[in-house]
């Protein structure tokens, strides 16, 4: 039996399991109900838009025991009420739960990078595997000709399988005019590979997927595979798409009302699974002024072709929400980056805070790694099982950073600086 302080990473696991299980009340499973938009709840209307030179993106657009599967399909289908705009309750503070780089090891060893020297480039003209640990790059590896970039990475649950998006062309930014016409092509179509990466021997294998049809740079918002890696979902902005890879079948749902499907703009991880490949959690704009952003659940085995049929769970007020929300691989929680007070552009008094929302309630569990910061984003990048351990973009300093955060303790990856926009898969 190992004990709490030969043990203090297991401790920390266990000391959140406990607050979780105190905080969820037992999921009811048959209830199925009609999410309400919030009502009384102060908006503040967000200056944000789609920049024109970001045309390869989007044009117009764990805990100590795993809970079981009937857990994560309960949390799912129960209720969720819209989230206020208050704080949420504060994590317990655990002392630092293991010295050096103990976080580290929470999160999966490896991660996959797109990795950009040329300033105009939006996506990565590479992309590169890193130790989480280290931070040193173990493999890198680059489009293979005529293809010029990769512009969108999603990783599997191995840790080994990464695919990837890439097409032929990088955007003009202002004062690029005299790219060749090739780097300016905006019908040039998207392909998809999948990365294999090897760490005994650290090479890596790059395989062309036969994802059908012609999918265009301006048309793909945002894509993630499946955790077993054998499907790859697809977002354009009115659509859903998932691709079996082995056969390239694919089925697709629809979005018929306003807004759009997708993060607000197309950066970071755009979806998330349960860990039984079953559920795809992803944003849904209404569009509205003032936006409302919606956290909804497809279950991609039940029949029908419209995404009305995925649940809410989760409602937020657009001044409020920011960047990915993540659904746990259990299905218990959405974890999410929010800016409480409302974001003030330029304003060091705009908080922003990591918080952990209850997917079967829709109320806020925990807020962690709270400050404030004139910066609109930090994003969430990965998540274990029940959110107890996350990788985090933390905005803070004269070089942002990505991370490990547990039990509202920080540690960086070492040469983990990262920009304004994250393209990093664990």
């Amino acid at each position: 039996m190992t004990d709490s302080t030969s043990d203090p990473v297991g401790q920390l696991l266990r000391d959140k399991a406990g607050q979780v299980a105190a905080l969820v009340a037992p999921p009811d499973w048959h209830s199925i109900v009609t999410r309400q938009r919030p009502k009384g709840v102060a908006y503040l209307r967000r200056g944000r838009g789609w920049p024109g030179w970001i045309a390869p993106l989007a044009a117009a657009a764990a805990v100590t025991a795993v809970v079981a599967a009937s857990l994560a399909i309960s949390a799912v289908f129960g209720h969720a009420r819209p989230a206020g705009t208050g704080p949420a309750p504060a994590a317990p503070s655990h002392g630092s739960p293991a010295g050096g780089k103990g976080l580290l090891r929470l999160a999966p060893p490896y991660f996959a990078e797109l990795w950009r020297t040329a300033p105009v480039v939006w996506g990565g003209e590479a992309v590169v595997v890193r130790s989480t640990l280290t931070g040193r790059v173990l493999a890198t590896v680059a489009p293979p000709p005529p293809y010029r970039i990769f512009t969108w990475v999603s990783a599997a649950a191995d840790d080994r399988t990464f695919v990837l998006a890439a097409q032929r062309y990088w955007p003009i930014a202002s004062g690029n005019a005299g790219l060749p016409a090739q780097n300016r092509d905006n019908s040039a179509p998207t392909v998809f590979f999948r990365l294999i990466f090897h760490p005994r021997t650290r090479a890596a294998q790059l395989t062309r997927l036969a994802v059908p049809g012609v999918i265009h740079a301006s048309n793909l918002a945002g894509m993630g595979v499946s955790p077993d890696g054998t499907r790859l979902a697809l977002d354009f902005r009115q659509s859903i798409e998932i691709v079996t890879l082995a056969t390239g079948t694919t089925r697709t749902w629809t979005w018929p009302g306003g807004g759009w499907v997708g993060n607000f703009k197309p950066f970071g991880q755009i979806f998330s699974w349960s860990s039984n490949g079953r559920y795809l959690a992803f944003q849904q704009w209404d569009g509205g002024d003032p936006e409302t952003m919606h956290v909804r659940v497809l279950d991609t085995t039940a029949p029908g072709t419209s995404l009305t049929t995925a649940k809410v769970i989760l409602t937020l007020p657009g001044s409020l929400a920011n960047g990915d929300t993540l659904l746990t691989p259990d299905g218990t929680k959405v974890v999410a980056e929010t800016s409480p007070g409302g974001y003030i552009p330029g304003s060091s008094n705009s908080s922003v805070q990591i918080t952990e929302y209850s997917a079967r309630t829709g109320r806020p569990l925990f807020a962690e790694d709270r400050f404030s910061a004139p910066t609109d984003w930090q994003d969430v990048l990965w998540t274990d099982q029940g959110g107890n351990a996350l990788v985090v973009a933390d905005p803070r300093g004269a070089n942002p950073v990505m991370g490990v955060l547990a039990g509202n303790k920080f540690t960086p990856i070492p040469h983990g600086a990262v920009g304004l926009v994250l393209y990093v898969a664990w």
